[in-house]
Order: structure tokens, then C-alpha cells, then sequence
């Protein structure tokens, strides 16, 4: 089992602001601390949590909401995520008692001040990762939300951190080793924990790529009624025929014995209602994915394309649709760059997700992807005897660590079947 967290120090606090020992006892956000969680959330931003933990204190719970704003998920408190017990310090100015405090943060024991030893935070640390990984799934991304001294006993006793060389370190660097609002990147796998990246402030931080591997199938909607009466159709709609529907139902039944872990369907009916059938049998519910509409045609919306075919063809060629109320060809491929980062990035390690979309989408993808010019593609299917993008056609590309490869070209359901 495989854990990736991402650990976020709270915050800065009115006690941080003003210099006073802050463990067990609690201070709220200022404006700065509010505007640095809102950064590590944005830092996060397209990490997709699985699970978010926090600590009880106000100023983690604040921070965890900060991080969490805009998604459907709510942070889980956990008792033990608390920060170390500074004792009767709690509270006091750092400048009030500066050489016995140096003493104590020196040996980061405060047992004699009727706080923590550090044993007593080292068990603490072990349990309650224990217990939040026992929480957790294989492959689970997880959002912890603590504070600074608890972060540095993590890094000790579980991430094999010399902390003394660390604190060196940075002091030299002339920064704080667990910055407020700070983010710490770790795994957890096979008993073991390791570091991916040191506590960084939200603002330098920089998200590192996950290794993974994901499986493609993009399915092209069936026949619709523009495409039986040759009309233009791409920002448009029109609804499935009955054989649009009978070409759905053969990609289903191609499909049926594919694991799919997600599905995401163009906004658009015909898209829609073929994403519906074929994800009938497992069970899973499409999602609506603007970014997988078809190529909008302006004002060729519509027309019947033996009207205009040169210039239409011509259009094809360049993706040139914008002097006429369309989209570009920059416009279209900044659309699949962005859709296709979202779902990779969403997607867990062996994923199988089911895109389904527009004939002129995929022939984008084939030339931003894969760097397929769209003549020598037509002519290449048409000496193989093939369709060059069949209504129901099936089309497999996989992801790894990076890099997209093609599988299979697009081939009709039937031919599909038949592999």
C-alpha cells in the first residue's frame, strides 16, 4: 500500500505575531496567516485529496478550511495531531524567560515544566500516523493539517531527518524549517516512510509530478442527426439517432469487460448520452467535462457541408474558426492541454478512465499529442480500409510519468470487438 501526504503547517497566529509560546494552547489567525493558508491551497490546488486530517486547535481547523475552500470535503480531527506541550511556558513571551527557554527548546524537553518529553512525542507521532494510515486506501492522497513542532518530531522519528543538521541548515538559508503555511510532501509504503520534499513556504513550493500510469479509452458519440444530414456540428448539438444509439450500445458491449476507474463525457447531449450507455453496465456515473466539447465552428455551425466544402476542408486543416466566431487552433489545444492535466492529475497510479468525445477533438489530439498531420492520417485509413473516426469508434492512449503513447487508433465498435 502506497500513502502520498501532504502535511501543511498552520498559519501564522496573533501568538506567533507576538513573540508567545504557542503549543497546546491556541491563538487565531491574523490577516497574514489567513492570506498563507489560502497560498498552501493554492499551492494544492490540483491535488486531489482523498482524505484531509487536522489537529483540534482553532488554527489548524481554520488553516484546513483555507486549503480545502472550493472542494466537497471537510477536514477529520484527530486528537493527537495536537502540538507539543510546552508546559507553563504556554503562553508566555519568548522574551520573558530567554535563557531558560533556550535550555528547554535546546533539549526540546518540557516534562519538568509539566509538559512533553520528547519520548513521550515521539510515541505520540508513531501512533497517530499509525492510526491515520489504517484510515487510509492504497494509492490515497492525504491532507494533514498540524503545527511546527510536531512537523520537526515527524521528520525525525519517521523521515530519518538529522534535526540539528536541519535547523543548521536552515538558519544558514536565513528561513524558518517549518514555515507557517508551509507544505511537506511524504509517502508511506510498505511499512516505510520516506521524504519527498523538505517543509517549504506556500509561495516557493512547487508540486512534484507522481509517478503513474493511466489507461485511455476515448470513445467518439454515436451518429446524430447533423452527421446523418451531413450538417456541421461541433459547438452545436443534435440529438443521437437510432443507429447513433445502436453504435453506443456496440461500444458498450466492446467495453464491457474494461475496470473503468472514471468516466468523463463532453457536456454536449450526443456526448452525454453515449457516455450514459456505455457506462451503464459499471456502474459509474459520467462526469461532465467542459473542456471535452467539440471544436466550436462559428458561424459554420449547422451548415451543410457540401455547401462549402473546400473552404470547410481548408478550415479543417488550420483550425481556423475564430474570424468567424470560433475557436483557434491555440484555443483547442490549450483546452486538451488543460482537460488532459486535470484528469492525469486526478487519476490514481494504474487508473483506467473512459474520455468520450467529438470526432474534430480527437483528430486535435492526434496532431497536439502525438504530432499526427490530419491529411497523411486520412490517407493512411483510407488505403488500411478504415474509417478515420467512426461514430462509437474507440481510440486507447496511455500516460506514463509524463509522457502519453498511443495504443490503438481509433477503430469502429465492431472492429474493436473483434481484437
Amino acid at each position: 500500500m502506497k500513502i502520498t501526504f501532504y502535511f501543511v503547517r498552520h498559519g501564522e497566529t496573533r501568538f506567533n505575531q507576538k513573540g508567545r509560546v504557542q503549543g497546546v494552547c491556541d491563538s487565531p489567525l491574523t490577516p497574514l496567516g489567513k492570506a498563507q493558508a489560502d497560498q498552501a491551497g493554492d499551492a494544492l490546488r490540483e491535488v486531489y485529496f482523498d482524505r484531509a486530517f487536522t489537529s483540534p486547535s482553532e488554527r489548524t481547523m481554520q488553516t484546513a478550511r483555507h486549503v480545502l475552500s472550493g472542494r466537497n470535503m471537510d477536514a477529520e480531527i484527530v486528537e493527537d495531531l495536537h502540538e507539543f506541550d510546552f508546559g507553563r511556558y504556554e503562553g508566555t513571551r519568548f522574551t520573558s524567560h530567554p535563557d531558560e527557554l533556550k535550555k528547554y527548546f535546546a533539549s526540546r524537553d518540557f516534562s519538568s515544566a509539566d509538559g512533553e518529553s520528547p519520548a513521550r512525542m515521539e510515541v505520540r507521532v508513531r501512533d497517530v500516523m499509525r492510526e491515520i494510515t489504517e484510515k487510509c486506501e492504497d494509492l490515497d492522497r492525504v491532507l494533514i493539517v498540524s503545527h511546527g513542532m510536531f512537523e520537526y518530531f515527524l521528520m525525525t522519528t519517521l523521515l530519518d531527518v538529522d534535526g540539528d543538521a536541519y535547523r543548521e541548515q536552515r538558519e544558514a538559508e536565513g528561513r524558518s524549517g517549518t514555515p507557517n503555511g508551509g507544505i511537506m510532501v511524504f509517502t508511506y509504503e510498505d511499512g516505510k516512510y520516506q521524504m519527498v520534499t523538505e517543509p517549504t513556504e506556500p509561495e516557493r513550493f512547487v508540486l512534484p509530478e507522481e509517478e503513474k500510469h493511466i489507461l485511455f479509452y476515448y470513445v467518439r458519440h454515436g451518429e446524430t442527426r447533423f452527421n446523418m444530414w451531413n450538417r456541421m456540428q461541433g459547438a452545436d448539438d443534435s440529438p443521437l439517432t437510432a443507429n447513433g444509439i445502436h453504435q453506443a450500445e456496440e461500444a458498450r458491449d466492446a467495453l464491457r469487460g474494461v475496470e473503468f476507474n472514471a468516466v468523463y463525457s463532453s457536456p454536449a447531449g450526443r456526448a452525454r448520452k453515449t457516455a450514459e450507455i456505455i457506462a451503464a453496465p459499471h456502474m459509474i456515473r459520467p462526469v461532465l467535462e467542459k473542456g471535452l466539447k467539440e471544436v466550436d465552428f462559428g458561424d459554420f455551425e449547422g451548415v451543410v457541408m457540401d455547401s462549402w466544402r473546400d473552404e470547410i476542408m481548408h478550415r479543417h486543416l488550420n483550425e481556423h474558426w475564430d474570424d468567424v466566431g470560433g475557436e483557434n487552433l491555440k484555443q483547442v489545444q490549450a483546452r486538451i492541454k488543460k482537460t488532459l492535466h486535470k484528469i492525469v492529475r486526478k487519476a490514481k497510479d494504474g487508473d483506467t478512465v473512459l474520455l468520450v468525445s467529438h470526432g474534430t477533438y480527437y483528430l486535435n489530439i492526434l496532431k497536439y499529442l502525438f504530432d499526427i498531420d490530419r491529411t497523411d492520417y486520412f490517407e493512411k485509413r483510407m488505403k488500411a480500409g478504415r474509417q478515420a473516426m467512426p461514430n462509437g469508434g474507440i481510440f486507447t492512449f496511455e500516460y506514463t510519468d509524463g509522457t502519453f503513447r498511443i495504443r490503438e487508433l481509433m477503430v469502429s465498435p465492431d472492429e474493436y470487438g473483434k481484437q
